[in-house]
């Protein structure tokens, strides 16, 4: 029983597996994966924006802050200048606040820009893959198409030399018409060798009647009223004796 279970798990297998082999298709495969990482791109491109975008808003505020400390210094100092030490130490602590804003801000700034020159560095190559694999799948799609093209012309032209094309026929009656000139050739050899029988025939003894004509004439010399019966031919003088 472990046995049967394995073998139709085994031929499950082999059926999926042929069916997979007959499902696929290498250039939809790579046209399909040129899109989704299309969309990929576009949707890291999207969050690139806005990594740039929050890297802005950060250089304002510490632009912000920047300015702060330098606004509470100015006020810190005039404070001074007019004799009101609670104002210029109150003034002193927001520009000591203003610096350390500016400090984690400008942290956050320098942090923001190195990831978001790494990041547009990965998606220009990544822009480049897509690009050279659409490249590539342009030439290996002409390429797959002339295989195909040559693989149906070098059927074809089997199919053309083989007993079962369309053209067989013409070989056919090829055939035919040379079979039917030969035996027409071998029947005028046969007439003319006839023909040119009774010619040589003729020509040596002549035509029946010119025989006969003569045979009349000689017979009728001999057997006239002076005819001698000697004279006669052996087969004419025996039938005047009987």
């Amino acid at each position: 029983m472990p046995g049967l279970f394995k073998t139709l798990n085994n031929l499950i297998r082999g059926k999926a597996d042929d069916l997979s082999k007959k499902l696929a298709d290498p250039e939809r495969d790579a046209k399909i994966a040129i899109t989704d990482s299309k969309k990929q791109i576009a949707g890291f491109t999207a969050k690139i924006a806005s990594l740039i975008a929050e890297t802005k808003k950060l250089e304002r505020q510490c632009a912000d802050a920047q300015a702060d400390e330098d606004k509470y210094l100015e006020i810190a100092k005039r404070a001074m200048a007019s004799g009101n030490e609670a104002d210029a130490r109150g003034a002193l602590e927001h520009k000591v606040q203003a610096q350390k804003r500016y400090a984690t801000l400008q942290m956050e700034v320098d942090k923001d820009r190195k990831l978001t020159v790494h990041l547009r560095n990965e998606l220009t190559k990544a822009r480049a893959k897509v690009g050279d694999a659409e490249g590539n799948l342009r030439r290996l799609a002409a390429r797959s198409e002339g295989a195909k093209i040559r693989t149906e012309l070098a059927k074809a032209s089997s199919a053309f030399n083989s007993g079962d094309s369309p053209l067989a026929a013409l070989d056919d009656l090829q055939n035919a018409v040379d079979s039917s000139e030969a035996e027409a050739e071998a029947w005028e050899e046969l007439s003319a060798e006839d023909t040119d029988s009774a010619q040589l025939l003729e020509e040596k003894y002549g035509s029946g009647s010119d025989v006969i004509d003569v045979e009349f004439e000689e017979l009728k010399a001999l057997t006239g009223p002076t005819a001698d019966a000697r004279q006669l031919p052996s087969r004419i003088s025996g039938d005047v004796k009987s």
